[in-house]
């Protein structure tokens, strides 16, 4: 969300005129200011004695805000939704799958976000994700008697197409758009009621965890998807990196494309496929001779690395890559070693032990690295390409950041302990809106490093150590 004094400088409308600006600029002194009503939906974990729970696929629960709603699945290990309204009502979405032999969990939700749907108040169209590669579209009146609601469409993958479950979609109706953990992309089209699977795309070079950011441009016929995710860096760390893709209805054979298109598909002309895929790196090692500034650059990049990535978040123009906890970290070549199989002793000489890597205090796992994604217009010439050039750091946490969100210019991080902080990206400012759990140690244990954060202009939701909670600026 821009800062208020940028929204105001817009030059009114007869619509903006019956806008509060007083109340407004109140609203975005309390984001300054962290300061907010909280409201909790559920009771908080004992982080002193957690009990045991049985493992899960799919810990994280998932939460989204919508206009005057809140959605959140239920506990994991059930395959429903929660939606509460702004006058305490709430109704149940159900999720039901015809393949899991028991409980299939959500892995997944996304919120259409087509103008039709924006600008309803009680109209809620969104997609559930099963670990079971099932998924539903709901179209939900808020306004209905019913407290519960069935799907409007579901889908049920054929079986060469259940490897993995999804993990992050996006949606903008008719298209919709799912990735899964092994960095499969897959292109549906929702057009006249039907679900139509046009493309699958396939990644050897991208990691989660990762982002999507789906928007239609201005020929109503295209989308721009928008993706962070996390890239290796030899030997054994991470840096980040971005992806936008022009998906149309053309046909056009794509080209510049970092995605392979799975040999058994024949898309027919007229449905959505990608016809341009653009990329840029936060590390990348220039071609041919480099001057010193180049070199420097490189060296300045190479010490923002990272042994691990808590979450990637990008809003389409900034990118924010959140360090994971080097305590308990697995390196991506050792990782794929030990997956690999063991090898005897006399195959391979015993090597002199190093110690481990930790990264730079400036760019530990609290501190979070803001980048600005730059996509120069297609229409450009060759030579403006792609870039992701790092800003700043930003400070303030303690403790490892287990969620981020980013929209408009702000970004919101959850912290494993329970805090939770807010930027300005423009300027860099921070703010403590939640300060850590007492006990929690920093949020070392496993059950509480996996969650998830959202938020709007007037609200955050959080998913974490204290349950779920809602925090209103609008006091």
């Amino acid at each position: 969300m821009k800062p208020l004094p940028s929204r105001a400088s817009i030059s009114a409308s007869s619509d903006d005129d019956s806008v509060n600006w007083k109340w407004m600029y109140r609203i975005s002194s309390n984001w300054k200011n962290g300061r907010c009503a909280v409201e909790s939906f559920n009771e908080a974990e004992d982080v002193t004695n957690l009990a045991p729970v049985p493992p899960s696929a799919f810990p994280r629960q998932q939460v989204l805000l919508a206009g005057g709603f809140t959605i959140s699945s239920t506990k994991p290990h059930a395959s429903s939704l929660l939606v509460r309204g702004n006058n305490g009502t709430s109704r149940t979405l159900l999720c039901r799958s015809t393949l899991a032999t028991s409980v299939a969990e959500i892995s997944a939700i996304a919120l259409d976000q087509s103008p039709s749907i924006l600008s309803s108040s009680n109209i809620l169209r969104l997609a559930a994700f099963l670990t079971t590669g099932e998924f539903s579209i709901f179209e939900h009146d808020h306004s209905s008697p019913s407290l519960a609601t069935s799907p409007k469409q579901t889908y049920v993958p054929s079986s060469p197409h259940r490897a993995s479950p999804v993990t992050h979609a996006a949606y903008n109706h008719p298209l919709l758009i799912t990735l899964s953990h092994s960095f499969t992309l897959v292109i549906y089209d929702l057009s006249n009621d039907c679900i139509t699977r046009t493309q699958t795309l396939t990644s050897f070079t991208s990691h989660p965890p990762t982002s999507l950011v789906l928007s239609a441009m201005p020929s109503a016929a295209s989308y721009k998807l928008v993706m962070a995710y996390a890239i290796p860096v030899y030997p054994a760390h991470w840096s980040v990196g971005a992806t936008e893709l022009i998906i149309s209805p053309s046909g056009v054979i794509p080209h510049k494309r970092t995605f392979s298109t799975s040999s058994r598909e024949s898309s027919p002309p007229g449905v959505f496929e990608v016809s341009v895929t653009r990329s840029a790196r936060a590390f990348d090692v220039p071609q041919g001779w480099i001057d010193e500034q180049k070199l420097q650059l490189m060296r300045d990049q190479w010490g923002r690395k990272v042994k691990q990535v808590a979450d990637t978040q990008t809003d389409g123009k900034w990118v924010v890559l959140a360090p994971g906890d080097v305590t308990n970290n697995v390196s991506p070549i050792s990782q794929g070693l030990s997956e690999a199989g063991t090898a005897s002793p006399e195959a391979h000489p015993q090597l002199p032990a190093t110690p481990p890597y930790i990264s730079p205090s400036s760019h530990s796992s609290s501190h979070l690295q803001l980048y600005r994604l730059h996509m120069p217009p297609l229409s450009s010439s060759s030579a403006h390409t792609p870039k992701l050039t790092f800003v700043r750091t930003l400070h303030g946490p303690f403790g490892p950041v287990c969620a981020l969100s980013l929209a408009d210019g702000r970004c919101v991080s959850l912290s494993a302990n329970g805090g939770i902080w807010v930027w300005d990206l423009e300027g860099g400012d921070g703010t403590e809106v939640a300060s850590p759990v007492e006990g929690s140690f920093a949020g070392t244990t496993s059950a509480n490093k996996h969650g998830t954060i959202a938020f709007d202009e007037r609200r955050i939701v959080s998913s974490g150590v204290r349950g779920i909670e809602e925090r209103r600026f609008d006091i």
